[in-house]
This record gives structure tokens, sequence and C-alpha cells, in this order.
């Protein structure tokens, strides 16, 4: 039987709830303090529930304090627990997750106490890895120590997409983005193998690149449906740049293009790998045509000319974060101006 499982914001006559969660030494002085802070609007407490029983939760106080003096745009968390007999099914990190999200703040703060490995450990994963400072706290008579960490929101796109010509390092820099934002990566030559349509039927090349666009956008729309941010898209068609602005309107996207203006430099890399296309003439024919088209909507462009892997992902990062147009309008440029593979005798 499957469960029902839902976070929600406990409300003022259910405190009495939180009881099944912490052995409080006055049960009456806990719902009045955490009355006091829901009215007044100063926190919430965030509860999980499996088939309506309240089984974990998380509470929220709103701009956080550093050295007694409000911080603005930080919320302090606190009090994050998960009855017994509901661990170990990733139940705690869904209600911390979901509350991430929901809350929408560029800092978050969380404290731990030394011993609590495990609690650590999801903490890390989820971005907590800034260390803050020691604090003190008494409860029941006794002090313990802990220590706050602090999480900053990377900067949250819907989808990052690659292009370029061969041999730029579009593979490459997808792959660091990934490692970095732990969103997903998602190359159009992941679709599943194809060969018929009908039993009898080949497919040409025209009709597999268009479904394999259409697998594409379909996988990049789901994931982000399920809340996958920083989304990294690569290995599409050439051609296919030019779509983007269309089918993608609406969200918070980035193309970057990856332009090489060393030839020998391009040559060079797509030689030393082993693999792909080797045409030099080709090579720098096709990287000329993508090269010196006009930027399209949330389009950036990177030179890697004379640049390691790491020099550029570090312009991305920043270009990530800096570049945004959502509402645009768009007239899609003719095709002549990309290069595409299903018509690439026309450029040998």
């Amino acid at each position: 039987m499957a469960s029902d499982i839902s976070v929600r914001v406990i409300k003022p006559g259910e405190l009495s709830a939180l009881t099944a969660l912490f052995d409080y030494e006055s049960v009456e002085d806990m719902i009045a303090e955490n009355r006091r802070m829901i009215e007044s609007g100063a926190g919430d407490i965030f509860c999980l529930y499996v088939n309506e029983r309240l089984v974990g939760e998380l509470h929220v106080l709103y701009n956080a304090t550093e050295n007694n003096e409000p911080h603005k745009g930080r919320a302090y968390l606190s009090a994050y627990r998960v009855h017994k007999d509901f661990r170990g099914r990733g139940l705690g990190k869904l209600l911390l997750r979901t509350v991430i999200q929901r809350l929408g703040y560029s800092e978050l703060t969380i404290g731990v106490e030394d011993d609590n490995d495990r609690a650590k450990h999801i903490y890390e994963c989820f971005g907590f890895t800034e260390l803050l400072g020691r604090r003190n706290e008494e409860y029941r008579g006794e002090k313990y120590e802990y220590n706050l960490y602090l999480r900053r929101s990377p900067n949250l796109r819907d989808f990052i997409f690659i292009c370029g010509a061969s041999g730029v390092g579009k593979s490459t820099l997808a792959r660091a983005l990934y490692a970095h934002y732990r969103g997903a990566l998602v190359e159009q030559n992941q679709a599943p193998e194809f060969e018929r349509v009908n039993g009898n039927e080949e497919i040409s090349g025209l009709a597999e690149e268009r479904i394999c666009w259409e697998w594409f956008v379909s996988t990049l729309t789901c994931y982000n449906e399920n809340g996958i941010k920083n989304i990294v898209a690569d290995d599409f068609d050439d051609l296919r740049t030019a779509d983007i602005p269309a089918v993608f309107k609406g969200f918070d996207y980035i193309i970057i293009r990856l332009i090489c203006s060393d030839h020998e430099q391009n040559y060079r890399q797509m030689r030393d790998r082993g693999e792909g296309l080797i045409d030099f003439e080709l090579l720098e024919k096709l990287s000329k045509k993508i090269n010196k088209r006009a930027p399209l909507v949330n389009e950036i462009i990177i030179d890697v000319a004379g640049k390691t892997p790491e020099e550029v992902f570090s312009v991305a990062v920043e270009m990530i974060g800096a570049h945004k147009c959502c509402d645009y309008e768009y007239e899609k440029p003719p095709k002549d101006e990309f290069y595409s593979w299903v018509f690439a005798n026309g450029l040998r």
C-alpha cells in the first residue's frame, strides 16, 4: 500500500502533537513559546506527515540573528527530528529538501553537535559546509555546545545549455558544471537506441534527429517538473540551438556557446582525444560558421582559446549567475546560420 506523504506548516492549535517526537519537560511551556513564535510571524514549524501521522518536524526562525543582530535574508533551522520508527527511509532528507525549496532563502543556518555524525553528513550533502562558529546553549539546566553551519544557495537555473563546434570542450564543461551544481546532466546521445518506425521502414537521419530532440526535451522538462534545478544539457545538434528560446520560453535558462578563435588549438584538441571529427578542413568551416553568428536570447559566448578547462569553468559559473532574461520576443534565425550534422554535406 502506497504511503501518503506531505509536508505542511503546523497550526498553533496542533502544537500538542509535537510531543510524539520529543519528550518536553513542560508541554504547556512548549506550546506557549511556539504559539508566540508562529503568531508573531517570527517563525514556523514544518511538519512531515505519513498517512496523516506526524513523523517529523523542522523549526524555522526567520531573520536569524548574528551576534544578537537580525541578519536579513537568513533563516535559522532547528529542532530537526524524525520519529525513530520512520528513520532510514529518506524521509528526513525529503523534509529538509522541501523546507529549503519552499523558503527560498539565500542563506540558511543550522546547528549540529560534535557527536552527531549522521546529521553532519546530511547537512553537508545539503550544502551546510561553512562553519560560522561555536555556540553555547542551555536546556533543562545543562549546558551544551554545537557548531553553527551556513548554507549559501547556489545560483539556480532551470537549464544550462552548452553548444559549440567539435573539440571546444563542451563535454568537459558539462561534467564540471554538473559536479558543481549537482542537478542533472542530460546529453542527447543518451536517447535509447531505435532503428525502425513500423518494423519495416528504417529511420532516416532527419527523423532520427527529430525523435532524439523530442526525447531530449521531454527528459529535461520531466526533471524540471520534479524540482531539479541547474540541469546541464549537452550534445544536441547546433541547428536545435535556435529552437531553445522558443521551446523553453518561460523557463530560467542560459545557453553557453563555446568557441575557439585559435583553430590550431581546436584541431589539436580533436586530434589528441582520439575520437570524433578530425577532418581539419570541415572542422575549420563549421567552427567559423558557429563562431560568427549573433547571440540568441540568453546566450553567452566563451572563447576557450588559451584557457584551461578550469578557467573556462570559472568564467561559465560567473556568467551563469549574472546573465538572465525571461521576458522577450523571439524570431527564429534562418537555419543557414547554424551547423547541422543532418545537412553537413553542404560544408564539405
